[in-house]
């Protein structure tokens, strides 16, 4: 089974504005799926989180626009989970009320080869760190009870993995420990999430987890932690789920420069925040209780 993830497109709603007054995030989503075009048959494409900046109903519009008929074209379900900058509410406008009810927006879908996928709503309103409540967690632990022809791929927008930047510890998921809970013992084959915007893997419970890069921008991780900086760069993996369920994936991760760059240099960072500016943030949207 071969599953496309993206993650982190940061749509607006109006075209006109550019994300740090540089990249067309319309034409970066653009750019990646053409590049995509030939990839083969897939069983699901799996957008973990940020499909908006503006958490407008014209940008989950605009994400279905270009989703949907690259989802149709290569035979797969399409899947979205819900991100920080994302308004859960405005995406029901556009793809109907969530499985879990108000105030999430938690989905199961199966595809015909008998995966399932459940996207969890980990945003918190106002908020840039994940959270997700004990009654999402009792929902999914009911879900999981049973298990999958084909087992389970969880999506989730914070991953469930110590980040690697001061910013980004601020800005994870909190509460670790109850989501393991829930998932062990279950049929759940790979966990996959966005928001670090940059490829990362670890494991929660025993179970692989998977980060894409962002197609909006790439965060390098690899520069000072008290400092941020991203780069004109756009990723996506391949996901390849072979063998029987318990049994490892394959994932193959691709990034190319920017097709929404407006200067055109992939070398040049979009932003760089020093660490006045990373505190500003976290301090504004960090989780409670983050330094």
């Amino acid at each position: 089974m071969r599953i496309l993830q993206l993650s982190d497109t940061h749509l607006f709603g109006d075209p006109a504005p550019r994300q740090y007054d540089r990249i067309d995030t319309a034409a970066a989503l653009a750019g990646v799926l053409d590049r995509l075009a030939d990839v083969g048959p897939l069983e699901a494409v799996i957008h973990t989180g940020d499909a908006s900046e503006d958490g407008s109903v014209a940008s989950y519009r605009a994400l279905h626009d270009q989703l949907d008929p690259f989802a149709r074209a290569h035979g797969a379900v399409l899947a979205v989970a819900m991100g920080n900058h994302d308004v859960p509410v405005a995406y029901a406008t556009v793809v109907g009320p969530g499985d879990h009810g108000e105030p999430w927006q938690d989905r199961v879908l199966t595809t015909p080869g008998g995966l399932r996928i459940v996207a969890l709503d980990s945003s918190v309103p106002r908020a840039g760190y994940g959270h997700l409540d004990a009654p999402q967690l009792e929902w999914l632990r009911t879900v999981l009870a049973e298990p999958a022809a084909a087992g389970t791929v969880l999506a989730v927008h914070h991953p469930p993995l110590p980040a690697a930047t001061r910013l980004m510890a601020a800005l994870d998921l909190d509460d670790l420990e109850s989501l393991a809970d829930v998932l062990t013992g279950t049929d759940v084959r790979l966990v996959v999430s966005g928001h670090y915007h940059h490829e990362m893997s670890g494991s929660i419970a025993g179970i692989p987890v998977h980060v894409v890069p962002g197609i909006a921008d790439v965060v390098d991780p690899l520069g000072p932690r008290d400092r941020a900086r991203a780069l004109a760069l756009s990723g996506a993996s391949l996901v390849e789920l072979t063998g029987e369920p318990g049994s490892a994936p394959q994932v193959s991760t691709a990034v190319w420069a920017s097709a929404g760059d407006e200067l055109a240099d992939p070398a040049r960072p979009v932003y760089g925040f020093g660490p006045a500016e990373i505190d500003a943030i976290v301090a504004a949207a960090g989780r409670p209780g983050a330094v």
